[in-house]
């Protein structure tokens, strides 16, 4: 097995000492822009990993596919819940478009059907991005921006929150922030 890079043990280790509190306040500095200490993207996948695992789930944090040696791909981190896995893509960007979801839906044809993804944004997707979710065959990307995250901090429940988003793209085929998935609710 190959061995973890020194600063990818840094982050990990810097990660797995946060708590809910530390989170909370990691997660502002995430959304100012201000994380000197982070290469650009590695805080919100941290934040991510470690939310889910603070919610008492088996975590993996950032890994590549193969270990060591020049990378296929870059896995954000895994998250497994009630039987079923969920490949982690982060984006902490200006805009969140169709590349990411595009990207984790190409990983996800690699890995068996039971296998889902979730991206990750601390910004709004774009209304493409949404829509190519939401018409992506099988539905197995489920969408959480901005304030999907900050609701899952304050509640200190990434579990939950990922579980109803996982209910709902399975009893209505969308992702829950498709435009059509609003009339449904109501």
């Amino acid at each position: 097995m190959a061995t973890t890079s020194e600063k990818a043990r840094r982050y990990r280790e810097q990660a797995e000492q946060m708590d809910w509190s530390n989170l909370t306040t990691f997660w502002e500095q995430i959304k100012k822009r201000d994380t000197p200490a982070w290469d650009p993207g590695k805080a919100l996948e941290h934040l991510v990993v470690r939310a889910f695992a603070l919610s008492g789930l088996e975590v993996g944090y950032p890994y590549d596919v193969p270990p060591g040696g020049e990378p296929l791909e870059q896995i954000d981190g895994i998250v497994y819940l009630d039987g079923l896995a969920f490949l982690l893509e982060c984006k902490d960007r200006e805009r969140v478009d169709i590349e990411a979801i595009a990207k984790l839906r190409n990983q996800l044809l690699r890995r068996p059907d039971t296998t889902l993804g979730c991206v990750f944004a601390s910004v709004k997707f774009t209304e493409p991005a949404v829509i190519l979710a939401d018409f992506s065959v099988p539905h197995r990307i489920l969408l959480w921006q901005d304030g999907d995250i900050a609701n899952a901090i304050a509640a200190r429940d990434f579990a939950s929150a990922l579980r109803e988003k996982y209910r709902h793209l399975c009893k209505y085929g969308l992702t829950d922030h498709s435009p059509n998935y609003k009339a449904l609710e109501t």
